[in-house]
């Protein structure tokens, strides 16, 4: 349990960091932020794919691949360039924070679906996030950029659909956790790739051109993250990684956006709300 615990936490601040990449590499690129998306991603499935290779792991098989595939195709695939869209709707900590929600959705799903059993502190826990994310979503002044509220509860559902499936994947295979993450950011890419392509054509070409000095370290992150992840969900329940690592990776994100980016960041309403994240993950993990 106490690696499963590090591992989460491992986890959750690598997020975090990603998150920050992510805002500050908005800033210094142009085009379709889908460009970025894609950077990152496939920067992160080259950087699992050599892992796994240098360290000699068992090469996958056919099921595990379209297995893990498949997990990619949900998140970071579909979600991906509408997470980096929230960031750059409404900045890093409310997106954090907001997406944090997601451990209701995995903790849901993982009872209907992995039997893991509903108790009262889930529902409290699952209050105080329902509660935490409404105090953002509801924030004065963001004005037309609720839009970037609604793009990061969409990703938080597709996250908890993540976490179940790679946790249930996860328990049934000895598959490494690099090969694990390379499969899964491959099948992203490839899915951020065809959504590029489709919405923006000549344009998504020139935009992964433009944001790849940036992006790329976003990649390193995601890597960490998703391979961390996957090396929790195989050594325990997704009851208590996902609320473990999504704390870890709210606290962090407004850690370090507050000193990145300064006060707009660290708000009393995003303290808050983060705050009320928290304590209800950590209920709902107590279960």
């Amino acid at each position: 349990m106490d690696v499963a615990v590090a591992l989460a936490l491992i986890a959750g601040v690598a997020w975090a960091t990603n998150i920050i990449i992510v805002r500050w590499a908005l800033d210094r690129t142009a085009g379709p932020s889908l460009g970025g998306a894609f950077v990152g991603v496939a920067v992160a499935a080259v950087v699992a794919t050599a892992v796994a290779l240098a360290i000699g792991a068992a090469a996958p098989t056919g099921q595990t691949i379209w297995q893990f595939a498949l997990t990619g195709a949900i998140a970071p695939g579909a979600s991906q360039g509408l997470f980096v869209s929230s960031i750059e709707s409404i900045g890093p900590a409310r997106s954090s924070v907001l997406v944090s929600t997601n451990p209701v959705w995995s903790v849901a799903l993982a009872i209907f679906f992995l039997d893991e059993g509903w108790r009262v502190p889930v529902l409290v826990g699952t209050a105080l996030v329902v509660v935490g994310g409404i105090l953002i979503s509801w924030e004065p002044g963001l004005g037309f950029r609720h839009i970037g509220v609604i793009l990061a509860l969409i990703v938080a559902v597709t996250f908890g659909v993540r976490d179940v499936v790679a946790s249930q994947f996860a328990n049934n295979t000895d598959l490494s956790v690099w090969w694990a993450a390379s499969i899964v950011l491959t099948s992203a890419s490839l899915v951020v790739a065809a959504i590029g392509l489709v919405r923006h054509r000549r344009a998504f070409g020139a935009a992964i051109i433009s944001s790849a000095p940036s992006f790329v370290w976003s990649g390193f992150a995601i890597a960490i993250a998703l391979s961390s992840l996957f090396g929790a969900f195989d050594r325990t329940r997704v009851g208590v990684v996902a609320p473990l690592s999504n704390a870890a990776q709210s606290v962090a994100v407004v850690a370090i956006g507050a000193a990145v980016f300064g006060a707009r960041e660290r708000t009393p309403r995003i303290l808050a709300a983060l705050i009320l994240v928290v304590a209800g993950g950590a209920l709902i993990t107590a279960t």
